[in-house]
């Protein structure tokens, strides 16, 4: 059984149920921790680590102040990590990209390009409908990562480090409908990438 320890950014645990149930539905044996219990140690006990969206904005120093356990363990991870929105832009902090808060907020399904399709995005077709909400955005691709794929609200929608498993999508992939089930391909290839 893959073990995956998904990391709750949340203030409360309702949002990161999702994340949580999908791991699960996709074959996962998730262990949860809120943020604070988010350190290296124990990300590398598991199989691969999956980091929640948040209300928090990584623009603002206290919101770094507040992660930095969490950016630390991401930065000495040696198991593949997910980041999803608040996750992926911790992620470009930790590796010293900015992240910028948008004129405008986004809450819908846009419609995404995919650019690599491999890793997470394997078997999907080049453009796929995902669940964006955000407030801020990745500004510049991180040194050392590669750019998966874009939104027409995102330019950076996905992303992956050149040389380790870390993976970040600005999208929420655990937000999927019928008639939009690509996010939930995401999971599922995510949990793939584990075996």
């Amino acid at each position: 059984m893959i073990r995956v320890l998904a990391v709750n950014n949340y203030p409360t645990t309702e949002r990161f149920e999702k994340l949580r149930k999908s791991l699960t539905e996709n074959g996962a044996e998730v262990t949860s921790t809120s943020w604070v219990g988010a350190g290296a140690s124990r990300f590398n006990e598991f199989d691969g680590v999956a980091l929640s969206g948040a209300p928090d904005m990584v623009s603002e120093e206290d919101t770094q102040r507040k992660f930095t356990a969490e950016v630390d363990a991401i930065r000495d991870a040696r198991v593949p990590v997910l980041g999803v929105c608040f996750g992926h832009q911790l992620i470009a902090h930790a590796f010293g990209s900015s992240v910028v808060r948008e004129k405008e907020n986004v809450l819908r399904f846009v419609k995404t390009t995919v650019l690599v399709r491999d890793h997470l995005f394997l078997d999907l077709p080049r453009n796929v409908m995902l669940l964006e909400s955000r407030q801020e955005v990745v500004r510049k691709l991180p040194a050392d990562f590669q750019l998966l794929a874009r939104s027409e609200t995102s330019p950076i929608a996905a992303m992956k480090h050149e040389r380790r498993p870390l993976y970040g999508v600005q999208f929420h992939p655990e937000r999927y409908t019928r008639d939009n089930f690509a996010g939930n391909r995401v999971i599922e290839n995510f949990v793939n990438l584990l075996r």
